[in-house]
């Protein structure tokens, strides 16, 4: 169960992304803070939320903030039993507005911010649930490879190491026969290759689900699961503290 979600903003000139502050849950209480990164960000032309004007501030509510509401696929639309489906989330869960914005990013075509969760360790393990991205860009034919994986089918991690603009980039491929399928998700690609250093014996990303009737971005949901080792913490980079 997802606590705390990262929120990135995009600098739609470079198409690069920064990371800006963290929201997270305790009960009924939701906080937000900004993250060191939201100073870099600002030199690529970052302003504050709105509703959230201070940059050393904490913000609290009583519920969740409007700016991730807003991001919920609203709860009277006939068709969200099965998009919870799609993203593999109970809809009975206590959590849910969490978890959806955890799979979904809580993307919206009016404005360059995404989310994404903060790993919870269950039983010393690493396991999370994560989208494969860039199928939308894929060929016809591995998009059609894509639709005839198996769940439970292993899938390969491999680093992208002609990628020019992200050195850690790490692209999915299939075993046999071998097809691309699709890139980890940016933020967890450096962690994913922490994870697979310190633990290459329990490392395993496997077909979790296959969407075929989904929007290209919610077609193939991944899974990864890797003993939780000593020496590894999520996100420690100083671009992920809080800024105060």
């Amino acid at each position: 169960m997802y606590q705390e979600l990262i929120l990135s903003w995009q600098d739609t000139e470079t198409s690069q992304w920064f990371l800006i502050g963290r929201f997270s849950k305790h009960d009924d209480a939701y906080t937000f803070i900004y993250v060191k990164g939201a100073e870099q960000a600002k030199e690529h032309g970052f302003f504050e939320l709105p509703s959230m004007p201070d940059l050393y501030a904490e913000y609290s509510y009583n519920d969740i903030f409007p700016l991730l509401k807003n991001r919920i696929l609203d709860k009277s639309r006939p068709d969200r039993g099965e998009f919870l489906k799609w993203l593999n989330i109970d809809i009975d869960s206590n959590n849910l507005d969490f978890e959806e914005l955890a799979k979904t990013g809580g993307i919206k075509a009016t404005d360059n911010l995404c989310l994404f969760p903060m790993p919870v360790k269950k039983n010393n393990q690493y396991i999370l649930e994560f989208f494969s991205q860039g199928v939308s860009h894929l060929t016809q034919n591995t998009q059609d490879r894509i639709a005839k994986l198996k769940v439970g089918e292993k899938l390969f991690f491999c680093a992208d190491l002609e990628n020019l603009q992200d050195e850690d980039a790490h692209m999915l491929r299939t075993q046999d026969p071998v097809e691309f399928a699709g890139y980890c998700p940016k933020y967890f690609a450096k962690d994913f290759k922490k994870l697979f250093n310190l633990s290459k014996e329990s490392f395993n990303i496997k077909v979790k689900q296959i969407n075929k009737n989904a929007p290209e971005q919610l077609r193939l949901l991944c899974e990864i699961t890797c003993d939780w080792h000593q020496d590894f913490s999520p996100f420690v980079e100083d671009e992920f503290t809080s800024i105060t």
